[in-house]
This record gives C-alpha cells, structure tokens and sequence, in this order.
C-alpha cells in the first residue's frame, strides 16, 4: 500500500475521512453540548492539517496518473460530505 503514490493517498484518504467523522461526531457535540471549545480545537487541528495533506496528495496522484480535471474535482468535492472519503477510497482509489 506504501509502495506508491496512490497507496499513500489512500491511506491519507482514510485518515482524513476518520478525522472528519470524529470531529463532527466527538467534537461537535463536546463543543456545544458540554461547553468545552478545546474539543474542536484540538480535533480540527488535526483534521485541517490532514486535509491540506490529503489536497496535496490528491494534486500529486492526479498529475501522475493524468486524472482529468473533473475527476480531481469531483474527488475534493466528495471529501466535504461526510464519510465521502471512504466511497472515495472504495469507488475511484481501488480501481487505480
């Protein structure tokens, strides 16, 4: 999986969709139910930080694989919807 580029961006893809999912799942509520604010400070953090990786990443693969415009931008728009990077990984990155 770590032997290429696209199995590199899998696994980004992965991590990224579970950071998405912990902060909308953990993070939100801990924010506005418990009135904690670090909850989402900490998690979206990391989750920005993992993004920008994932958007990078996704820049690179799609270069070297010559994806077409649109696949690359449909593949970013679908990482905004929740557990998006999961059909992601299942759909486009394991036919790659």
């Amino acid at each position: 999986m770590f032997s290429t580029a696209i199995g590199w961006f899998r696994f980004i893809t992965i991590i990224e969709g579970i950071s998405y999912v912990l902060l909308l799942a953990i993070g939100m509520p801990i924010k506005y139910i418990l009135d904690i604010g670090e909850a989402t400070l900490i998690l979206g953090s990391i989750h920005g930080f993992l993004f920008v990786v994932f958007g990078l990443l996704l820049l690179y693969v799609s270069i070297i694989s010559k994806w077409s415009f649109l696949k690359m931008g449909m593949i970013f728009i679908v990482s905004f919807i929740p557990f998006g990077n999961f059909v992601i990984d299942r759909r486009i990155l394991k036919q790659s």
